[in-house]
C-alpha cells in the first residue's frame, strides 16, 4: 500500500478525525493550564508535568482509535474479497508502523523535555569531599534592613581573610546563590544549608548571624563539619556599636583563622579555644626568628594582639629563663593564669618552669616526659627533653630512644638548628656511655658539610677517650684555617680538659700552650686564664682572674678560680677572704653554682669529705651535667671513679 492510499484510508475510516480532536484538546487545556497555574497555587512546573502526560498518553490514544473506531468499522464489511483482504492487511501494517515510529519520536520528546527540566536536580554535578570552606551570608535578625549590608559585608572580610593568607579554598556566598537559584530553592538559612551541604560538600561550613541588643551590635558565629553537621567551634559572641560594625568583624574574622590555621594542631596546642590569628602569626615568627631580642619582641606583640593566647606567654617566661634572668622569669610565670584546672597540658608546662625555677630536676625531667608523649615529633619539645635527660638528671642512656622519635633521614641538617642541637646531645650522651665509635661514624662525615662548631667537641671528646690522637691533630689544624681564632681556641681549651681527664698532662699542655703562645691581644681573657690555670702556672692566671674580677665583683667562677690560685701559692688567708666573698654571694635561683664553687676548691685542697658533701648540695640545687662538670671536670679526676661520687651522679635517679 502506497502512502496516498494509507492517507484515504485514514480519513475514510476517521482516524484523523479523532486524532485532531485529541491535538485540538491538548491545545486547548495546556493554554488554559499555562493562564490558570499561579492563580490556583499549582506548581510552577505543572505545564511541564501536562505537555509530558499528554505526550505519553497520544500513543495509547493512537491504540484506542484503533480498537474503537477502526475494527468496528471493518467488521461491518463482511465480504472481502482477495484484493479487500490484502489493503486490510497492508492498512493494519502501515497504522502499527506508524504507531511505532509516533511512540518513539514521542519517547524522544518526554525525555529532552525531562532533561531540560528535571536533570539539574537530579544529575547536578557535586565535587567530592575537600579542604574548600563555604563561607554563607550572616543573618539579619535585628529586624532592621538598614542593616542588611552587614551581613554581605560580614561574610567578605571573612572570605578575605581566609583566602588572603592561604587558610582553605572559599566557596563564596556568591556561589552557594547560584546553585539555589539553579535549583530554584528560596534564599532560607535551612534550604541554603541543605544546598551546601548536598552539592557542594565543603570540608566546613561559615555560617552565622547578628542582632540588636541595648544598641550594640552582637555577633555569632559557628564553624561545622561539611559532611557530618557537626559543629566544630561555636565562637564567643562579639560585641560592638552600631556605627562600629567592622570592629566586631575584624574580631570573629581573626578567630575564625586563628582556628582554622591551628586546626591541625589539635594535639599539640595548649589551650583549649584557637588563638586570634594575628596573635599565632606573631607567636610562630617568634620561635622561628634567630634574633633573641627580636623574638622577645614578637612575643609581646602576639600577647597583645590577644591577652588569653596562654603559649607566647610561656615563651616569654622561657626567654628570660635562658638568659639567666630569674627573678623576671619568676614573676611572669606566677601572672600566668592556665585556661582551668582541667587543663592537663597547661598545668603541666607551669609546673615544668615553676621546677627549673626551684632547681627540682626530678621534676622538671619527668613534666618534659608528659610532654614529650604529646608531642613526641615537635622538634623543639623532643630536643628539650633529650638535653633534660642528659643534663639535669644525668641519664645518657635514655637520650638515644627520644632522640629515635623523630626520623632524621629526609631533613636538611645544615638548615635545621634544632636537628643540630638533638644531633650534639645525642652524641655527648653516646660519649658519656663510651660508645666512641658511634660518635665517630656519626660525625666524621657531618662535620664536613655542617659548619657548626658545636658537634666538634664530643668528636673531639671521642677521640682522646678512643686514644686516637692523630685524628685530633688533623681536624683541629684544618679547623684553624677555616674557623675565627676564638671558635679555635676554645676547641684547644676543650681538648686540652679532655686530656687531663685522661691524665695525659703532656697532652692537655701542648694544646695549652697553643692558647697562651698566640697573640695575647687577640686572646679571650677568661680563655688565656683557664689556660694558665690548667697548667698549673697559677701566678700568672691570678693575675688574669684577678682583673676579671674587679670588672665583675659577682662572678662566682673568678671568685672561686681566685681562691684555688692563692690556695696553689700558699696564700690561704686569701684564699679564705675569696670563699668568705663566695659565701656572701649566696641567693636565689644560683642552682648550686656556688656550692660547686666550694666543691672545686675543696677537691683541690685534699678534702673529699668537704668536696662531696658540697658537691651532693651542688646536684641537689640543679647544677646541670655537663660535658665539663661532674665526672667531665678535671678537677674531681681523683674522684670520679669512687663509690661515693657516682652516687653524686646518681641523685637524681
Amino acid at each position: 500500500m502506497n502512502l496516498r492510499s494509507f492517507f484515504k484510508q485514514c480519513h475514510d475510516k476517521e482516524v484523523f478525525k479523532m486524532l485532531s480532536i485529541y491535538v485540538v484538546s491538548s491545545w486547548v487545556l495546556l493554554q488554559v493550564s499555562a493562564l490558570v497555574w499561579k492563580p490556583l497555587g499549582m506548581p510552577e512546573k505543572t505545564v511541564t508535568y501536562l505537555i509530558l502526560l499528554l505526550l505519553i498518553s497520544f500513543p495509547f490514544y493512537i491504540l484506542y482509535i484503533w480498537k474503537a473506531v477502526v475494527i468496528p468499522l471493518e467488521n461491518e464489511i463482511t465480504d472481502l474479497g482477495d484484493h479487500q483482504k490484502k489493503e486490510k492487511t497492508a492498512f493494519k501494517k502501515g497504522y502499527f508502523s506508524s504507531l511505532a515510529v509516533i511512540s518513539v519520536v514521542n519517547l524522544v520528546a518526554v525525555l529532552l523535555i525531562i532533561n531540560n527540566n528535571f536533570a539539574k536536580t537530579v544529575a547536578l554535578p557535586k565535587v567530592k569531599q575537600s579542604d574548600k570552606i563555604a563561607v554563607l551570608k550572616f543573618g539579619n535578625n535585628t529586624g532592621d534592613a538598614a542593616y542588611d549590608i552587614i551581613s554581605k559585608m560580614t561574610a567578605d572580610w571573612i572570605m578575605h581573610g581566609i583566602t588572603e593568607n592561604k587558610a582553605g579554598q572559599v566557596i563564596s556566598n556568591d556561589v552557594v546563590d547560584e546553585y539555589a537559584s539553579a535549583l530554584n530553592i528560596k534564599n532560607k538559612n535551612g534550604d541554603v544549608n541543605s544546598v551546601v551541604k548536598e552539592y557542594l560538600m565543603p570540608s566546613k561550613i561559615i555560617s552565622g548571624n547578628f542582632y540588636l541588643k541595648n544598641n550594640k551590635l552582637l555577633f555569632h558565629c559557628t564553624v561545622k563539619d561539611g559532611n557530618k553537621d557537626e559543629t566544630l567551634i561555636a565562637f564567643e559572641t562579639n560585641q560592638c556599636g552600631t556605627n562600629d560594625a567592622l570592629k566586631c568583624i575584624d574580631e570573629l574574622k581573626e578567630q575564625i583563622l586563628g582556628f582554622l590555621m591551628t586546626e591541625d594542631r589539635k594535639k599539640e596546642m595548649l589551650q583549649e579555644s584557637p588563638p586570634k590569628y594575628n596573635a599565632y602569626k606573631y607567636f610562630l615568627e617568634a620561635k622561628n626568628v634567630d634574633d633573641d631580642e627580636k623574638s622577645l619582641q614578637l612575643l609581646n606583640k602576639a600577647i597583645e594582639a590577644d591577652d588569653d593566647y596562654f603559649e607566647p606567654k610561656v615563651f616569654r617566661v622561657a626567654y628570660y629563663y635562658n638568659i639567666g634572668n630569674y627573678f623576671v622569669a619568676d614573676s611572669l610565670l606566677k601572672a600566668i593564669e592556665p585556661d582551668s584546672k582541667n587543663n592537663k597540658r597547661q598545668l603541666n608546662l607551669l609546673n615544668t618552669y615553676q621546677a627549673l625555677l626551684a632547681g627540682n630536676n626530678k621534676k622538671v625531667y619527668n613534666t618534659t616526659l608528659e610532654e614529650f608523649a604529646m608531642a613526641p615529633f615537635d622538634l623543639k619539645s623532643n630536643k628539650s627533653v633529650m638535653i633534660v635527660a642528659l643534663q639535669f638528671v644525668n641519664k645518657p642512656q635514655d637520650v638515644e630512644p627520644i632522640f629515635k622519635a623523630i626520623k632524621m633521614e629526609s631533613m636538611d641538617i645544615r638548615n635545621c638548628q634544632d636537628c643540630i642541637s638533638r644531633i650534639y646531645v645525642k652524641t655527648l650522651a653516646d660519649v658519656e656511655l663510651k660508645k666512641y665509635d658511634v660518635v665517630i661514624k656519626l660525625l666524621e662525615p657531618m662535620i664536613e658539610t655542617v659548619e657548626n662548631p658545636i658537634l666538634k667537641k664530643p668528636l673531639i671528646a671521642s677521640y682522646v677517650r678512643a686514644k686516637n690522637d692523630a685524628k685530633i691533630d688533623v681536624l683541629l689544624n684544618k679547623l684553624q684555617l677555616l674557623n675565627k681564632f676564638e671558635t679555635y681556641q676554645d676547641l684547644y681549651l676543650f681538648t686540652a680538659k679532655e686530656y687531663l681527664l685522661m691524665e695525659n698532662a703532656d697532652k692537655a699542655n701542648e694544646y695549652l700552650n697553643k692558647i697562651i703562645h698566640s697573640a695575647k691581644n687577640t686572646s679571650e681573657k677568661t680563655m688565656l686564664a683557664e689556660a694558665f690555670y690548667f697548667k698549673n702556672d697559677f701566678a700568672e692566671a691570678e693575675k688574669i682572674w684577678k682583673e676579671l674580677h674587679t670588672q665583675n665583683l659577682e662572678n662566682i667562677e673568678f671568685l672561686a678560680k681566685l681562691a684555688i690560685c692563692n690556695l696553689k701559692m700558699s696564700n690561704e688567708k686569701q684564699a679564705e677572704k675569696y670563699l668568705k666573698n663566695l659565701e656572701i654571694l649566696r641567693d636565689r635561683y644560683q642552682f648550686g653554682s656556688i656550692d660547686y664553687a666550694f666543691a672545686q676548691f675543696y677537691a683541690v685542697s685534699d678534702k673529699k669529705t668537704e668536696m662531696e658533701k658540697y658537691l651532693m648540695k651542688a646536684a641537689a640545687g640543679g647544677f646541670l651535667f655537663t660535658s665539663q662538670t661532674f665526672q667531665n671536670d678535671p678537677h674531681f679526676i681523683k674522684y670520679k671513679d669512687t663509690p661515693s661520687f657516682k652516687n653524686i651522679l646518681n641523685y637524681w635517679h
